[in-house]
């Protein structure tokens, strides 16, 4: 059974007509079948541009994940593994921040206004930024 209806392909792989360069979608978890697995399948499916990787839980370390951070998605654009990873399911709302995030990075642009570019690049220090979200 599919996990996105026949509408929501059509809406993505028309949002992912958008790709410009090859990426690679990393799914990091305990391994198994799942949901998760299957919907970066059918990710994977809606572009010749996309890429789908499993790794499993003795591999997280070299992407910087420990165990409490499983499953974790990460994107590998041109440049590498962007440090942006979604941990857990892209449920609700942020199904949308994967699908933007995914074209955003094959085409090499960050969406952030002039003022946020600047105050980022004045940072001094590593920042470690969590957003959790409930869905509803």
């Amino acid at each position: 059974m599919a996990i996105l209806p026949t509408n929501v392909k059509q809406q993505v792989q028309e949002m992912f007509s958008e790709i410009d360069q090859p990426i690679k979608m990393i799914l990091v978890d305990e391994g198994g079948n799942s949901e998760l697995d299957q919907l970066m399948t059918e990710l994977d499916a809606l572009s010749d541009k996309l890429s789908y990787q499993r790794a499993g839980v003795a591999e997280a370390s070299r992407y910087g994940l420990d165990e409490e951070s499983l499953p974790s998605i990460l994107l590998e654009g041109p440049e590498g593994v962007s440090r942006a990873r979604f941990t857990g399911a892209p449920a609700g709302h942020e199904f949308g921040v994967l699908i933007q995030d995914i074209v955003d990075l094959s085409q090499g642009q960050i969406t952030l206004s002039d003022a946020t570019k600047r105050y980022l690049e004045s940072l001094t220090e590593d920042v470690h930024l969590q957003v959790f979200t409930t869905p509803t």
